[in-house]
């Protein structure tokens, strides 16, 4: 009995080893499906934020990037009109004045050499007429859009407002020159739009000056000799001065187009990388000084 019994505790306890055996195999199978899908979940999650990360930092980047770019491309696209304005505003504030200045200066030369007896005017007097006419009435016509244009694209660029002195110009006697006579009025010699507007007033006072000389002339009346002399004297000095001051306003716009140009030379792609701002310009960088040397 004691055998048997024995021999059955030991089968009991077999069984029982073989059941815990399967049963500890079934949960480590079972630990290493959920290891297994545990994994799998992980790489799975990594890879989805890997090509959220990709996909979407990335298209943030390369959008980044090209807005950037664009951005560049603008701000040098802008410089480059800026130049293309300035240079285009120069030719046509030089074309203006110097037709005025020319035809004036013709007229006045006319005038000094006409015969004094009152009569009919020469052929050289009439085309000089004629000429300055026709300069007054264009000058009329366009000086008002140059005059924008000078404002717009010279000085606004540069922070520079003409209205402080603008005021002051029409005090000028235009007989001597508007920025070095100590006893004139003050102008800013900063600002291309008072030089035009100088030399709009003066050209006024040229015409002024030689209206009563024509005035005599077409009267039929016979120039008297002093004052003729003295108007065609005040007109030639009004003229020097004009002369002077347009050559400071195509100095002034001049070095406004080259200090908008050397924006690109103190700059690059990569310096602006990460901040592109509407460019300012300096109006040092266009070297010398206009009142000086122009």
């Amino acid at each position: 009995m004691s055998e048997a019994a024995n021999g059955a505790d030991g089968t009991k306890s077999d069984v029982r080893e073989a059941a815990e055996a399967k049963a500890e195999l079934r949960a480590e199978r079972r630990l290493a499906r959920q290891q297994a899908l545990a994994s799998l979940r992980e790489k799975a999650l990594i890879t989805l934020t890997g090509f959220l990360l990709t996909g979407v930092l990335g298209t943030m980047v390369t959008t980044w990037i090209q807005q950037r770019g664009w951005a560049w491309q603008n701000r040098v696209g802008k410089i480059e009109k800026d130049v293309q304005n300035a240079m285009t505003t120069y030719r046509s504030a030089a074309e203006l004045v110097n037709a005025r200045w020319l035809a004036a200066y013709q007229m006045t030369r006319a005038l000094e050499r006409e015969p004094l007896e009152a009569g009919a005017p020469s052929s050289v007097w009439k085309q000089a007429q004629d000429a300055f006419a026709a300069a007054d009435r264009d000058w009329t016509l366009r000086f008002t859009n140059v005059a924008r244009e000078v404002e717009f694209y010279v000085e606004t660029p540069f922070g520079v407002d003409p209205a402080a002195s603008l005021q002051n110009v029409y005090a000028l006697t235009c007989v001597a020159d508007p920025y070095r006579d100590a006893a004139g009025p003050k102008l800013d010699a900063r600002s291309a739009r008072i030089a035009l507007e100088v030399i709009n007033h003066c050209q006024a006072r040229v015409k002024d000056t030689l209206q009563s000389l024509v005035d005599e002339r077409e009267a039929g009346r016979a120039l008297d000799g002093v004052a003729r002399t003295s108007a065609v004297n005040l007109a030639f000095r009004q003229l020097d001065n004009i002369y002077r001051v347009n050559e400071m306003l195509r100095c002034q716009i001049f070095a406004r187009a080259i200090a908008i140009r050397s924006q690109l030379a103190t700059e690059s792609y990569w310096g602006t990388f990460f901040g592109v701002e509407s460019p300012a310009y300096d109006a040092a960088a266009g070297g010398r000084s206009c009142v000086e040397g122009g």
